[in-house]
């Protein structure tokens, strides 16, 4: 054990230091002692100086000095000192400590010059040196060098450039710490060592700082392996000693003040000073151990390791196995003075280290060099006593002893050690000599060499094999695996047991004469013990004599043999059973009685042949021994089992019915008490809807309340249609209870999906709608179970078509899919759990392993046809009426509306006997016969009128209540143009009368456009009641080319004309059902295809901003339902979002934000990982007293995923985050009387404990976040939610982030902080806050439940499918509008053909009502006064007010229908004066139900005169002078002070419509504003976003189109006397805007409002039209004239 040596080195002053005059503070005194004086404290006094003892003080301060210190003494100081502990076998370490520039690099590395180099170069000259003066060849040497460099915690190999990265630093158990891919190279001599070390240098890493130019910024370790390898003549063997010289060259500790550190500098210096600071921490604790070493009880120290690379490398150098000195390198001057004394105390500190060096050799060359010596010593002991030893021929010592008087020898006795007779006069030697033996006898095991100790190992194997040989032990070749035989002359045991794999396992041997057997308490020890409760103590003996053995049975010994009890001795032959006991069974065997009987059996062919059959068909086993024991007992074993069986069938069947029984008396009292609360409940509707028919008056009159009035009809005929309007409305709205039905069976879905994964069955289940629709009849299962379809009640409603949930079954091991009901999912449920049950409880190799068997079936697959349908047509034969022939072209669609193909069908009516050939045709005949039940249609007639008329007078709500229920249905389809058709078929024509037969023909010529996965086509067709009498062509194979099939064939069909017949042909078409067969089967593209949905249309698509539902507040627990109650108030609110980063000068600023309609969110924020964030949200809205924002309450942030999509299962988790707010304020924008509300909340990202949010985004990797604030407004009830979602990226700490698309990077959006932000257009409603929380509106929101959350045995095994949900119903009602608008189209394109085919769309003349109402709506659009803003021109004539188109003269009753119209438009406008115009205005706004559509100013010019004042107060504003020409944008309506009221808001956000309908920039005068400015502006319907210019991405405001008014005449462009111009007024605000050019005017109010720009643009052609004929009816007069003149 030695301390660490220690000494200080004091440097000369360098240029700095002598610039700034300083002063040495710095002593040395005798070599040993240094001194430090305080330049700050007062000299002469206690604290003033410091003293400090190392081992070595060197001063090389000033060169001419006598004491100065030169490199060369340092290194025969420290440096030969610790080489020759290298040559020793030691491992070896200097380092050097001290602040930068105090001189560390020149006294370990040097300079080029002479005497100049340092420890490190001199060392290594040195080793070479002595090298090469003490090799021979029994001692070589070997060097091996590395060189490495620690910068900011990161190892870097400095003679390997390929070694660019990071080196990884391991720990070995027994090497210890070592830098994995480090490179060592051998050198041979100096200069290689020499030119390694400066390449090294050169890659080291230095900069220059304030205190030293060049600044190692690096710690550098160069490490030499030193090997020596000694040959030993006597023992022939080669010993090594391996020694490590590690030199390191530290980086100085700094201060950042003193060195000017910046940037990297600085963060050089910050891992500098952890790794000094950790290797000082080290040092400490060391020391502090070697003082603990003393005292007793201490307790063990951690020692820092670990904490820095730099003393985890160092490990073993710091109070470890090594010698180690320490240079502490220190400066003079005044000006560091800490600097210096904090590396004099780390130094006096680095003192106390002791260390444990050992020499590096191996085990066994240091065992036998210590041998060697002793046994040199034993040697010479014996020969200083006169005693020669001499080994003797058998290895032993012999010992001769000579007498010295005579010169001869005396033999002695031989003396060999150990001996038993010794003399007390000879122990001494014969110790002496038993321990040479010993150290002999070691150094030969020592030197024994690998091929001697295989030999030896081999001798022992063959004589252990010997004796497990006797034993009955076998050994294998492998001389390893070791097994038991039977013995070839020994009797023995073998024991016999239940499991096949334990029997045969023990051998007891029957020894020559007598073997006891019994227990291990017997009083004389038995050769077999045995345990068990039915063996004593001594229970029998075996006596072998003369190979012959026989068993004796002791007294009350429970003994069988071959299935007998044994009382008496008996013989025992081979083979027999002995049972011992009840448990131990054996097989006795004796080899010599086998041996003899297969002689004997040799003998006689035949018996061999009968006892081999006899062995080969029984086997003798435990199984054996056990039956024998029962039958020789008495114990039939077979009928015990079968009668055991029996009494357990018995008592299953027992328990079954019972069971039965119980269920069935429980179903029963159930479906009563359902039954009975269903009659309650049916009385108690019953009895409400009498009650709320009685007026008050009615509970007077005592006798009538006992009366039932349900009999009775107490409806006016006007509320009895009121009623039936409103019945057929709701039939239509059944999809809340198939909503149940959804949730309520997805956990049987989800089970039979489970199920079927785990059987490996090739079939998925998922939910699907199916609506008994022409296109998508219910299948045959499916229709029995729903009710029948409702014939016309007495109010005319048609029938519904009912909608209800079935489970599609995709086949795909067959390719084939099916249609379930829930029933019959839950029937086949049950046998699927069972079929499962049983494949988990029988064995495959069980011979009842056929599950179908046991389940009568698999529940899994049903049959499939092997035609599959391709779709349906439908042709209409309303064209018989007439008659005339038509050709169709119809579209083969198939269930869920998709087209699949297109058939060619001519219908027409056979009047004579034709003959149409077809070369490859067919043609057939048939004969209907129409009931008068056929009738009445199943599906939607042709020419369906409402019957409401019946029950309505003819009132002002008939169109209303016509368009609300055509709106609803969504079959509004112009009745008129069927009953154009119709108009002249009341009566049939004479080829349709009553009782005659008429013959049509039914033609199906071609199919075009089928896919080719179908190879056989055929197409069947029927009408609609007549489903059993199908007519059907031959198949056509499909070629797949893409020509048309041609199937041509040709049907005759007859049928006697009925009433029922005649109303088919108007209403009801012919069904055309197309079949294929798949090429492909049997499996096909769409059963490969997993849960695949078709997409919804183009309106329904959802929007590229994914908007989630509110992330759920720990504060205000779950979220509200939302509320039912009447909407008072509608606002549109414009949301800024900003995530604002920590700067460098302290200020948070806004985050780059790329903006891109392609993006999810449109768009992206660019983050750095690491520092401080803040979220800043502004909320602008106009100014209106019902919105006062009071605080925020909380702001929520959560759902962190790298996908769109989210799910509020997600808020479960430790993800969601509230975050610390700061308090709100109101803006205020100088120009802008909005109202603006901005808050911030501080965001730490890594409290989320989220991996995305904490590393630095990968690359295409987006993260997105959902955001939730919580906001308190004055008079509500509850706090407004607005909700967000946003997307990022997270860059590195010191990216530079800027747009990743070249079109945003250099229009330079980005650098300009107010762009960095996402906006979010919100509405804001209002709701009544009683409403809200009333019993009524509680009760109609329940709550579905939910059971596909529910866990099912196997779920994991579905990789996360779900069952479909509320996202079927919506797809399904886009399927049936599909449906029903191509039957719409179907139905329509009959008409227009047979229209074409009549010729009546040739007639110019208008001749039905339909005609009369387009050429009456025509001339009133030509007289109305609105005029396009275009100034005069050739093109844009004025018009004569005079010329007018006569139009159509009205009856009464619709001339008082447009009067009323006409008040109610002009008094929801304007008012005859000021006051009655504002407070109309007030009342009727925007946000009022019914308003919802766009208003369009139409005024004319009658109307202006009138309304001029108004105009002009609404158009012009007296304190405004700045305007152009004295005018200003419009004014909205004033608002009134509203009453205290509580409300309950509501802040839904807006899909933002991707379609730009018009955008470009507009001249824009705000009311208010200070002037025309020039605006970008978006159309994006029913919203227009204004923004500053074209390159701002961000909307500074939103005009809601829904709720504002667009105004554009010639009178308000003559108040305003600037042309292109037209207002858009909205509730709060208006706006005059102003297109740049003429030609722009019609665009920009087409997109903003396309109906006043139809009528405009209508307006302007019948403007130009009017002048045009007057001229030309002008020049044909004139021209006239002309004529008559000339004939004149």
């Amino acid at each position: 054990m030695s301390s660490v040596k220690v000494a200080v080195r004091v440097r000369p002053f360098n240029s700095r230091e002598i610039s700034r005059e300083s002063k040495c503070i710095i002593e040395m005194s005798g070599g040993t002692t240094t001194a430090i004086t305080n330049p700050k404290v007062p000299p002469n006094t206690s604290d003033s100086v410091k003293r400090f003892n190392f081992d070595y003080s060197y001063w090389s301060h000033d060169p001419h000095d006598a004491d100065f210190s030169t490199q060369s003494m340092v290194y025969k100081d420290i440096g030969e000192e610790m080489l020759q502990h290298s040559f020793d076998g030691y491992n070896v370490c200097i380092f050097a400590y001290g602040q930068t520039g105090a001189g560390k690099s020149y006294t370990m590395m040097g300079r080029q010059e002479e005497q100049q180099e340092g420890i490190i170069p001199m060392i290594c000259k040195d080793l070479f040196g002595r090298i090469q003066e003490t090799e021979t060849d029994e001692l070589k040497y070997s060097v091996e060098v590395s060189y490495m460099e620690i910068y900011c915690e990161r190892v870097r190999d400095l003679l390997n450039p390929k070694n660019k990265g990071n080196l990884r630093v391991r720990e070995h158990p027994l090497l210890g710490p070592y830098v994995e891919d480090l490179s060592k190279l051998a050198v041979t001599d100096y200069q290689d060592i020499h030119d390694l070390i400066d390449e090294g240098n050169k890659a080291r890493t230095v900069a220059a700082t304030n205190m030293n130019e060049t600044s190692s910024r690096s710690h550098a370790v160069f490490t030499i392996f030193f090997t020596q390898r000694r040959h030993d003549t006597m023992t022939d063997l080669f010993t090594e000693k391996v020694s490590k010289i590690s030199l390191v060259d530290l980086a100085g500790s700094e201060r950042a003040d003193s060195t000017g550190a910046k940037g990297t500098r600085l963060k050089e210096g910050a891992n500098i000073n952890k790794s000094l600071t950790t290797l000082g921490k080290v040092i400490s604790a060391l020391a502090e151990v070697s003082a603990n070493k003393k005292k007793a009880n201490s307790k063990k120290d951690f020692i820092p390791y670990r904490d820095s690379a730099l003393t985890w490398l160092l490990r073993e150098n710091l109070g470890g196995n090594s010698k180690t000195a320490m240079i502490a390198a220190i400066s003079p001057a005044d000006i560091n003075y800490d600097e210096t004394l904090s590396t004099l105390r780390y130094a006096d500190r680095a003192k106390q280290i002791v260390c444990k060096a050992v020499v590096n050799e191996d085990a066994n060359a240091k065992l036998i060099r210590e041998l060697k010596e002793e046994i040199q010593k034993l040697r010479d002991l014996l020969k200083a006593e006169g005693i020669e030893v001499q080994e003797g021929p058998d290895g032993k010592v012999v010992c001769e002893k000579r007498d010295a008087n005579k010169d001869e020898l005396n033999k002695g006795s031989v003396i060999k050690s150990p001996s038993k007779g010794r003399n007390r006069n000879g122990s001494t030697t014969e110790m002496a000599v038993d321990q040479l033996q010993a150290s002999e006898k070691l150094i030969a095991e020592l030197n024994e060499t690998w091929e001697e100790k295989l030999k030896r190992t081999e001798e022992i194997r063959l004589q252990r094999e010997a004796v497990f040989a006797e034993m009955g032990v076998a050994v294998k070749e492998d001389g390893i695996t070791v097994g038991v035989f039977s013995p070839k002359k020994t009797p023995h045991l073998v024991n016999l047991n239940e499991d096949p794999n334990l029997s045969e396992c023990l051998l007891y041997y029957i020894k020559d004469g007598l073997t006891r057997l019994g227990t291990h308490e017997a009083n004389v020890p038995q050769d077999i013990q045995l345990s068990g409760s039915h063996i004593l103590k001594e229970h029998c003996t075996f006596e072998n004599r003369n190979n012959s053995v026989t068993l004796m049975p002791h007294k009350d010994a429970i003994i069988f043999i071959n299935g007998r009890k044994l009382v008496e001795p008996e013989v025992l032959r081979t083979g027999s059973r002995v049972i011992l006991g009840k448990n131990h069974v054996f097989r006795f065997t004796n080899p010599e009685q086998a041996r003899e009987l297969r002689d004997k059996i040799t003998e006689n062919e035949e018996n061999e042949n009968e006892e081999q059959e006899k062995a080969d068909t029984q086997q003798v086993d435990w199984n054996f021994a056990q039956c024998e024991l029962l039958e020789k007992q008495g114990i039939d074993l077979k009928a015990e089992m079968k009668k055991r069986l029996d009494n357990l069938e018995e008592q299953y069947k027992r328990e079954k019915l019972q069971a039965d029984q119980q269920f069935e008396e429980q179903r029963k009292n159930y479906e009563a008490r359902i039954d009975a609360l269903q009659k309650q409940v049916e009385e108690q509707s019953m009895t409400m809807s009498m009650y709320s028919s009685y007026s008050p008056e009615d509970f007077h009159q005592e006798e009538d309340v006992y009366t039932n009035p349900l009999y009775e009809s107490c409806w006016t005929a006007r509320e009895a249609g009121l009623a039936a309007w409103a019945f057929r409305k709701w039939r239509y709205h059944q999809f809340t209870s198939l909503r149940d039905d959804l949730w309520g069976n997805a956990i049987f879905l989800k089970e039979a999906n489970a199920i079927s994964v785990e059987l490996k069955k090739k079939v998925q289940f998922q939910f699907t709608l199916l609506t008994d629709t022409l296109y998508s009849p219910l299948p045959p299962e499916l229709a029995a179970s729903v009710s029948p379809v409702q014939p016309d009640d007495e109010y005319g409603a048609p029938p519904v078509s009912k909608t209800l949930v079935a489970v599609e079954v995709t086949d795909t091991k067959n390719g084939a899919t099916h249609h379930w009901s829930l029933e019959k999912l839950r029937q086949r449920l049950e046998l699927m759990r069972e079929m499962y049950h049983n494949e988990a409880e029988l064995s495959p190799t069980s011979p009842d392993y056929n599950v179908e068997s046991l389940t009568g079936g698999d529940p899994f697959y049903d049959r499939f046809p092997w035609f599959r349908m391709v779709g349906r047509s439908f042709i209409y034969l309303s064209n018989l009426l007439y008659p005339v022939p038509l050709v169709h072209k119809v579209a083969i669609v198939n269930e869920r509306g998709d087209v699949r193909g297109y058939l060619r069908i001519a219908v027409q009516p056979v009047l004579d006997e034709e003959s149409i050939d077809f070369n490859n045709g067919v043609k057939q005949s048939a004969r209907l016969v129409f009931n008068e039940d056929d009738a009445k249609p199943k599906y939607r007639a042709l020419n369906e009128k409402d019957d409401v008329q019946r029950y309505i007078d003819n009132g002002g709500l008939d169109s209303k209540l016509e368009e609300l229920e055509d709106a609803d249905s969504g079959r509004g389809i112009d009745s008129n143009s069927a009953s154009e058709c119709q108009e002249h078929t009341d009566e049939p024509g004479e080829h349709l009368q009553l009782g005659k037969e008429f013959t049509f023909r039914v033609t199906v010529l071609q199919a075009t456009g089928i896919g080719a996965e179908y190879a056989d086509i055929f197409c069947q067709f029927n009408f609609l009641h007549r489903h059993e009498e199908a007519f059907s062509t031959e198949p056509v194979k499909n070629s797949a080319s893409g020509a048309p099939l041609g199937f041509y064939h040709v049907q005759n069909i007859t049928v006697p004309v009925t009433k029922s017949f005649i109303e088919y042909l108007k209403t009801q078409p012919i069904m055309f059902k197309i079949f294929g067969h798949y090429q492909t089967h049997p499996l096909h593209k769409d059963a490969k295809q997993e849960f695949v949905s078709r997409p919804p249309p183009r309106r329904m698509l959802p929007p590229s901003i994914p908007i989630s539902q509110p992330v759920r507040s720990p504060k205000f627990g779950p979220l509200p339902c939302p509320p039912s109650s009447t909407v008072l108030a509608k606002h549109d609110v414009l949301v800024w979002f900003e995530i604002c980063e920590l700067a460098p000068n302290g200020e948070y600023v806004p985050a780059v934000v790329e903006h891109s309609d392609d993006l999810a969110c449109r768009g992206l924020f660019l983050l750095h990982q690491g520092i401080q964030r803040r979220i800043r949200m502004t909320i602008v809205h106009e100014p209106t007293p019902e919105v006062k924002w009071k605080d925020i309450n909380e702001l929520v942030v959560g759902r962190i995923r790298n996908t769109p999509e989210s799910s509020d299962e997600q808020d479960e988790d430790a993800c969601v985050l509230s975050l610390g707010l700061f308090p709100g304020e109101v803006l205020e924008v100088p120009g802008d009387d909005r109202s603006f509300y901005r808050f911030e909340a501080a965001w730490d990202s890594s409290l989320h404990n989220s991996a995305l949010l904490n590393r630095v985004s990968q690359a295409g990797e987006t993260i997105y976040i959902t955001l939730s604030a919580y906001l308190e407004l004055e008079n509500c009830a509850r706090p407004a939610i607005i909700t967000k979602d946003l997307s990022m990226v997270i860059y590195g700490r010191d990216a530079r982030t800027g747009p990743r698309s070249l079109k945003h990077l250099f229009s330079g959006q980005y650098r300009n902080p107010e762009a960095n932000r996402l906006s979010g257009v919100y509405e804001l409603s209002l709701r009544r806050a009683s409403e809200a929380g009333s019993p009524g509106v509680q009760r109609r929101q329940r709550r579905v439940l939910d059971t596909s959350s529910t866990y099912v045995r196997g779920e994991e095994n579905l990789h996360g499918w779900r069952p479909r949900g509320d996202s079927l119903i919506f797809d399904h009602q886009w399927e049936l509008e599909k449906l029903t608008r191509l039957e719409e189209v179907g139905r329509m394109r009959h008409l227009l053909l047979l229209r074409e085919r009549l010729g009546m769309d040739t007639n110019p003349n208008p001749t039905t009502k339909t005609e009369k109402d387009v050429c009456n709506l025509a001339a009133r659009a030509a007289t109305s006064p609105v005029h396009m803003v275009i100034p005069q021109s050739p093109q844009t004539p004025v018009k004569d007010a005079q010329q007018m188109l006569p139009e159509r003269e009205y009856n009464q009753r619709e001339q008082e229908l447009m009067l009323k119209c006409l008040k109610l438009v002009q008094a929801g406008r304007y008012s005859k004066n000021e006051s009655n115009d504002t407070q109309t205005q007030s009342d009727v706004s925007p946000s009022d139900e019914g308003c919802a559509d766009m208003t369009v100013s139409c005024i004319s010019s009658n109307s202006m005169e009138n309304n001029k004042y108004i105009i002009r107060h609404r158009l012009c504003s007296p304190d405004r002078s700045d305007a152009p020409n004295g005018w200003e944008a419009p004014a909205p309506a004033t608002q009134p002070a509203l009453p205290l009221r509580l409300y309950v808001p509501e802040l839904e956000e807006i899909r933002v419509s991707p379609v730009v309908a018009r955008k470009g920039l507009l001249n824009v005068l705000e009311h208010g504003g200070s002037g025309w400015k020039k605006r970008w502006v978006i159309v994006r319907r029913p919203y227009v976003f204004i923004y500053r210019s074209e390159k701002d991405p961000v909307e500074r405001a939103v005009l809601n189109l829904g709720t504002a008014q667009v105004e554009c005449s010639e009178d308000q462009a003559a108040m305003v006397k600037i042309p292109n111009t037209f207002s858009v007024v909205t509730k709060h605000r208006g706006y005059l805007l102003q297109t740049l050019g003429d030609k722009e005017v019609h665009d920009w109010l087409y997109a903003i409002n396309p109906l006043l720009a139809g009528q405009i643009k209508s307006r302007l052609a019948r403007r130009t039209l009017e002048p045009a004929s007057q001229t030309a009816s002008q020049i044909q007069a004139s021209n006239a004239v002309n004529v008559g003149n000339a004939n004149k």
